[in-house]
């Protein structure tokens, strides 16, 4: 697979749907979940729910009139116009205009109405010119010429004529609305249109004068919900109740971002009676991530031109061929690729590499020594530091640390394992199974060098947990650090540098997660550090440490505290799930909290869900709103109480600037 490089790295550039426009035909990779949920052909509204990343945008743009009847599609059934997209975007300026300044809220209701009508109103007739030029048979610019729009003016006397007129007056009217939004005081308020009413009326209109879209669903799409005022959810949450074969309203929000299910009446809308909700973020973790974010990838290298691709672009873009994609074989053939071009090491590969790193065998024998001493042992450090023994030598300082195990008994176990006689390193007790990657962690993480556990294919999947902008990411910054031009194929020191590039880039990001970003921020890097801390346990003895519970629950924080935590499972910087491991029989379940893998090559921890701590109340809402003495003595504390050496327990927290900076390629 080869290809001008500077090209690929064009087209990987971009990893938001924002960036490719409406029209996403060429672009968008049907999800191997599609057919399950079945949204062209939903009867009722749906709600679908998933943070950044999770393709929410993507799909709601393919599921567009922009996409199905895209210029780019050489031929469209006459079936695609059964289901016509309009797609709309709750942007936050827009929302934020329509309230306050000592307005009452029924006027801004009343103009949210009149903005949706004028909006979705001017959509549906642009899809209608959209549907004429393209390829689908069913609507000409003859039906387009005939249509008459002059019942409309009923509503207000300035609408109604041709297509034409229609048009250019529903544009002028949002000319004016803005302009009034803008001085709501110094100008007379227009005549407000009855949104959902006047978008019947409309349709009304067109069904009847063009047959060929009488059974038609007109979908509407609502991106970015969360972004809404309640009084604004409360007149869509009417829409959706209300919604009809013929109209349907359907909403794309983050998790927690429907805070209200009210309408503007005393009726609430309900999940299966008023709507039907799908999780982006669970069916793409759990329906084969790894093949549809290789078949991504694959589709863009071939969109760059770079041939000899396992998939086939055609089949990617269309739902009837989900089939073909889930065959067994088809599935090898991409992953094994796919594979190729981001080779992972195994534990042994890991174990070798440091071996050929002078700097981190030195530590390795100073870590052996001190414990040596600590247990006023005879023996030497190069008694335990062996090359022909490269995993089981990483993780001795562990055992070495553990009061229950002497010397003399690492030692034994090591000699047998070097004789190939029954051992506890690689025997039933699995000492380099349990262990190996918490001491490998904690090997690299007081160096300046990324460590290659975060490097290959698998490794770049966990770290985005079904996140396929994350994914992109990792992809993009590898394409950047790598050094061969041909062919496309990234060594794994170069992607393990790229995932912590991209892990300090994204950390960064958090800043800008909505009204709370900079509280997140401060948050997750207080977290990272807690979590960096407890893995330098030299025992090791619960190695791989990345989600915590709250003992007792977030019902002892404030009102504020619990929102914040629902915040931080909104913009997905943790994951909530349920408690799966109880020490305590009497203990009631709990939720878990998970740090997002993509920020665990900063910390130097790892991205596998293994094991957790538990944190006090008390220590949860210092983390969320402690000032900065107040997170240094809580460190402080946890390092006393975990036994931890306390120097430098403060770099995770301070650090990261200089890496996502200093490290760009």
């Amino acid at each position: 697979m080869e290809s001008d490089p500077t090209r690929i790295q064009q087209v990987f550039s971009k990893n938001r749907a924002e960036e490719f426009g409406y029209d996403v035909w060429r672009e968008f990779v049907v999800p191997l979940f599609y057919d399950q949920v079945d949204l062209k052909n939903a009867t009722k509204p749906q709600v679908l729910i998933g943070g950044r990343g999770c393709g929410q945008t993507m799909l709601i743009r393919y599921l567009s009139y922009h996409s199905t009847f895209s210029p780019h599609r050489t031929a469209i059934d006459a079936s695609e116009s059964d289901h016509v997209g309009l797609y709309w975007k709750a942007d936050t300026q827009f929302c934020k205009m329509l309230a306050g300044r000592n307005m009452p809220e029924d006027i801004w209701a009343a103009s949210f109405e009149h903005a949706l009508a004028i909006l979705l109103g001017s959509d549906l007739l642009a899809s209608l010119g959209t549907i004429a030029a393209s390829k689908c048979p069913v609507v000409d610019g003859v039906a387009l010429d005939k249509l008459d729009f002059c019942e409309l003016r009923h509503f207000i006397p300035t609408l109604g004529g041709s297509y034409r007129d229609l048009t250019s007056a529903l544009r002028a009217s949002c000319w004016s609305f803005q302009m009034w939004a803008n001085n709501p005081k110094s100008d007379a308020s227009p005549s407000f249109l009855p949104g959902r009413l006047f978008l019947h009326a409309l349709l009304t209109i067109v069904r009847s004068q063009i047959p060929a879209l009488a059974k038609s669903r007109f979908c509407v799409y609502i991106d970015e919900y969360e972004n809404l005022r309640d009084y604004q959810k409360r007149i869509i949450n009417t829409c959706v109740k209300h919604s009809e074969q013929g109209l349907l309203f359907s909403i794309a929000t983050k998790r927690h971002g429907m805070t209200t299910r009210s309408t503007v009446s005393d009726e609430q809308i309900t999940d299966t009676a008023d709507y039907r909700s799908h999780d982006l973020d669970e069916y793409l973790h759990g329906h084969e991530f790894d093949l549809f974010a290789a078949e991504i990838l694959f589709l863009r290298l071939s969109m760059a031109g770079a041939g000899d691709s396992p998939v086939k672009e055609e089949e990617l873009r269309e739902p009837s061929k989900l089939a073909n994609r889930r065959r067994p074989e088809y599935r090898q053939a991409v992953l094994a690729r796919v594979k190729q071009m981001l080779p992972q090491l195994s534990h042994f590969e890991l174990a070798k590499g440091v071996f050929d790193q002078p700097a981190l065998v030195n530590k390795l024998k100073r870590d052996v020594g001190k414990a040596l001493v600590k247990r006023a042992s005879t023996l030497k450090a190069e008694d335990f530091v062996r090359s022909e023994q490269p995993e089981a030598s990483i993780i001795c300082p562990a055992l070495l640390n553990r009061p229950r195990l002497t010397p003399d008994i690492v030692l034994k176990e090591l000699v047998n394992l070097d004789a190939k006689r029954d051992n506890r390193f690689d025997g039933t007790t699995g000492w380099i199974h349990n262990n190996f990657i918490g001491c490998l962690l904690q090997l690299y993480a007081p160096h300046d060098r990324a460590c290659p556990f975060y490097a290959g294919f698998d490794s770049f999947i966990q770290l985005s947990h079904g996140n396929i902008r994350h994914f992109l990411e990792l992809w993009y910054k590898s394409l950047r650090i790598r050094k061969s031009v041909s062919p496309v194929r990234v060594e794994p020191n170069e992607q393990a540098e790229a995932a912590r590039q991209a892990s300090a880039a994204l950390l960064s990001e958090i800043r800008s997660f909505g009204q709370m970003g900079n509280r997140l921020h401060s948050f997750i890097l207080t977290l990272g550090a807690v979590f960096h801390m407890v893995n330098r346990r030299l025992t090791q003895s619960e190695p791989e440490i990345s989600h915590f519970s709250v003992k007792g629950g977030l019902g002892g924080l404030s009102q504020d505290e619990q929102s914040f935590m629902l915040e931080a499972a909104k913009w997905s910087v943790l994951f909530e799930e349920a408690e799966t491991k109880i020490k305590d029989s009497s203990q009631m379940p709990n939720s878990e909290w998970v740090l997002n893998p993509i920020y665990s090559p900063y910390f130097h921890i790892t991205y596998r869900k293994k094991r957790k701590i538990e944190l006090g109340q008390q220590e949860l809402s210092v983390m969320i709103g402690g000032g900065v003495n107040e997170r240094r003595e809580l460190l402080k504390h946890l390092a006393s109480k975990w036994a931890v050496e306390s120097d430098n327990l403060e770099l995770p927290l301070f650090s990261y600037m200089q890496i996502g900076s200093n490290r760009e390629v």
